[in-house]
């Protein structure tokens, strides 16, 4: 696997974490059991699957 999964699993998880905590806090969503796990864990996957993809380094 190319790219960082590490960084893009950390990444996701924060990004998930803020996305469901700015949703709450604008009133959009309302901050349930399903919003605080499922964000953060589609946050996850997303972040796992661009670091992946992500062309990072030389090509050799």
């Amino acid at each position: 696997m190319k790219g960082r999964p590490v960084l893009g699993i950390i990444s996701g998880v924060l990004f998930g974490v803020f996305v469901a905590l700015l949703l709450q806090q604008l009133g959009v969503y309302p901050l349930t059991t399903a919003s605080v796990i499922g964000l953060p864990v589609a946050g996850l996957v997303l972040g796992l699957i661009l670091a992946a993809w992500a062309p990072l380094g030389k090509k050799s």
